[in-house]
């Protein structure tokens, strides 16, 4: 009897209820799976089945898209995680187009699984919903906005990377959050990223997040942005290596990566094919003087304190103006300070008393003494007197903005 209307089911022929739910109450779990698996089986049988006691049986009926809704909101529930994800791979693939406010019972149903398999407790089970809806410009809102504050790396990353659907607002809104470990990365990997977006990430202060961002060549960075990366990048030199990887490097980016980066990048700054002849110039110069320095240093770091060479360069008429700031780009303090004390005439003592004083008069007064120009007191400032912006004083266009008399007797204030 079983087995004709078993045949009988196989050809495709209407099996009345009754004979269909003897089918679905077999002993035998392979006919009852194979009913689970049939995509013309009644509706009735396979809500019928979705409470089989074998879950290979419920794994058939989650992935049979003739299941009644009714069971697959059932199935969300189910006790097994195999089960729920098979649903969660047929119910994603629904998802285009729905929304919270769904008016269709169908499509209301729809949605309402779709939303508890998006958190449900098993990270392989959300991690399905994730990777499906990813890339779809219609999933609903509400969803992949919790898919991407999932607190797994796995089910939010997949979102955050990829999905049309998360707007400037929702992303901001996530990095502020303080998200997973790397969900700020997975951000910084989008094909599009607005501006206010991008500071968002530097400010958050996530490192692997900024250099995943660096290394994005579909996003453009404004130069802004890449000028504090860089400043950042003198300590956090994990930046340096995509800093000078990064696509196109600005002008004004690679000069300044020129006066510290790491001597291991050193060649690939100099290998950039994006920098144009005079600026390539510069940076060649910037390093040459970087590794000539260090050279001397090396040579005389036993028996020559940077007061003793000074004097000497001086003496041999090759102290000049401009090493003051070519060291202070490269971090040499100590040095920058005996050059300004021989070039200003001035002990190092007193130099160093201006240099902590936050004056910027006395800063500026210094430089000029020194010989430096009007255009290079800023540095001066910065770099040796460690002042902020909005303390610092300007030159007035080619001029100091301060009269002889005024830095002379500034300079006499401060001592010898």
């Amino acid at each position: 009897m079983l087995k004709g209307l078993l045949d009988k089911f196989r050809k495709g022929s209407t099996l009345e209820y009754d004979e269909a739910k003897e089918l679905a109450s077999s002993n035998d779990v392979k006919v009852r799976q194979e009913v689970a698996e049939h995509p013309n089986a009644q509706p009735e049988i396979l809500y019928f089945l979705a409470t089989d006691k074998v879950s290979t049986v419920r794994a058939a009926i989650a992935q049979n898209n003739a299941t009644p809704r009714q069971a697959d909101l059932l199935l969300t529930e189910d006790e097994d995680d195999d089960v729920r994800s098979e649903l969660a791979s047929k119910i994603s693939n629904l998802a285009p187009g729905l929304s919270a406010n769904e008016v269709d019972n169908l499509r209301r149903m729809t949605y309402e699984a779709l939303e508890i398999l998006a958190r449900d407790q098993a990270t392989k089970v959300r991690r399905i919903v994730a990777d499906t809806l990813k890339d779809m410009a219609d999933a609903p809102p509400e969803v992949i906005r919790h898919l991407a504050e999932d607190s797994e790396l796995m089910v939010c990353a997949p979102v955050l990377e990829n999905s049309p659907v998360l707007t400037e607002r929702d992303l901001m809104q996530i990095i502020k959050l303080n998200p997973a470990d790397g969900a700020i990365s997975a951000i910084s990997k989008r094909k599009s990223l607005t501006d206010e977006v991008m500071e968002e990430i530097f400010a958050a202060g996530d490192t692997p997040a900024v250099a995943e961002l660096l290394g994005n060549g579909s996003v453009s960075i404004k130069e802004d942005l890449l000028e504090r990366i860089c400043d950042k990048s003198r300590t956090v030199k994990s930046l340096q290596d995509p800093l000078v990887h990064r696509p196109t490097l600005p002008k004004g980016v690679a000069l300044r990566l020129a006066d510290f980066v790491a001597d291991h990048l050193i060649k690939a700054l100099l290998n950039r094919k994006d920098l144009d002849p005079e600026t390539a110039k510069a940076v060649r110069e910037e390093v040459s003087w970087r590794l000539d320095l260090a050279a001397e240093d090396e040579a005389g770091k036993q028996t020559e304190t940077p007061y003793a060479k000074a004097k000497r360069m001086y003496k041999e008429g090759n102290l000049e103006p401009a090493m003051v700031e070519s060291a202070l780009k490269a971090g040499q303090k100590e040095y920058a300070i005996a050059a300004l004390a021989v070039l200003a005439d001035k002990s190092p003592s007193a130099v160093e008393k201006i240099a902590v004083s936050e004056n910027a008069k006395a800063l500026v007064s210094l430089a000029w003494k020194a010989g430096m120009e009007p255009m290079d007191i800023t540095i001066v400032q910065k770099r040796l007197g460690g002042l902020k912006p909005v303390s610092l004083l300007k030159p007035k266009g080619n001029k100091f903005p301060l009269s002889e008399d005024e830095m002379d007797w500034l300079l006499e204030f401060f001592g010898d």
